[in-house]
């Protein structure tokens, strides 16, 4: 996962009512049905599967150490879906002591290199890699039945093959997805059997986009199609400010909401 800095999450705790009802405005549903959908739930299953979950968030040292209100931001997203969040006050082991001694059915936490939501009743897991490439996946869906078009009659471009982008073409695969590829490291695109982009000035051509690059400004104004309908949980945000404010009506992206979501809900599942 890539690491997240203060700045990019402070804005979580305080802003999921606003995050959900602009998700709403552009793909017809919110967080928790989108949750749903990725762990093949029925809205009202899971929101009954939440309510009353306790769920532990435990801050981690390890590596580079706490990033500044992480634990609570996923504390709020999981609020925000109807669990019983709170963030523990001891950290590493003794956090996931203290989860257990206030009987947490759900554990979040994270390193450097994994971030997890554990049911320590099933065994059941939520990875972030694979529910971010999953709720990415499922969020172009929505916004693309939004405006009239099924994701299955339609050749979507992913952009950015590294551990989240690779994920994310094996679910479309599952899914019978046609799609094409691009990656700035050509070397990346070895072993795909299907359509790769030569250069990144072909991505103008097509217009249902999946980026999971990390390089922000990448892209500007005229470097997306015209009438493009574009997901991403890359961070920093691939579009430089001129590009945002195009797509901004037909763009989904965020840092933390969708990834946390979709754990909790695979954890749940």
């Amino acid at each position: 996962m890539t690491r997240l800095t203060t700045e990019w999450i402070s804005h979580i705790v305080t802003g999921m009512e606003e995050y959900d009802r602009v998700l709403k405005s552009k793909t017809g549903i919110g967080l928790a049905e989108l949750s749903a959908r990725c762990a093949g739930m029925d809205p009202a299953d899971f929101a009954a599967a939440a309510a009353g979950r306790r769920v532990a968030c435990i801050p981690i040292t390890q590596g580079e150490g706490i990033i500044g209100s992480f634990s609570e931001s996923v504390a709020s997203i999981v609020s925000a879906l109807g669990a019983e969040a709170f963030v523990t006050r001891a950290t590493d082991v003794d956090g996931i002591w203290e989860a257990r001694e206030a009987g947490a059915d759900v554990l979040f936490f994270a390193d450097d290199t994994r971030y997890l939501a554990l049911n320590v009743k099933t065994g059941a897991c939520g990875e972030n890699n694979y529910a971010t490439a999953l709720g990415y996946v499922k969020v172009l869906e929505a916004l693309m039945e939004f405006h009239g078009l099924d994701i299955r009659s339609e050749r979507i471009l992913v952009i950015g093959l590294g551990l989240v982008g690779r994920i994310a073409t094996e679910i479309l695969d599952e899914m019978g997805v046609d799609y094409i590829v691009y990656d700035h490291d050509s070397t990346t695109l070895e072993g795909y059997d299907c359509y790769k982009l030569q250069s990144p000035e072909e991505i103008r051509e097509y217009p249902y986009v999946l980026d999971f690059t990390n390089q922000g400004g990448w892209l500007g104004r005229g470097d997306l199609a015209r009438e493009v309908l574009y997901a991403t949980p890359g961070v920093p945000y691939s579009p430089d400010d001129a590009l945002a404010e195009r797509i901004e009506p037909c763009a989904v992206h965020d840092e933390l909401e969708i990834g946390t979501a979709v754990m909790l809900a695979l954890a749940l599942a």
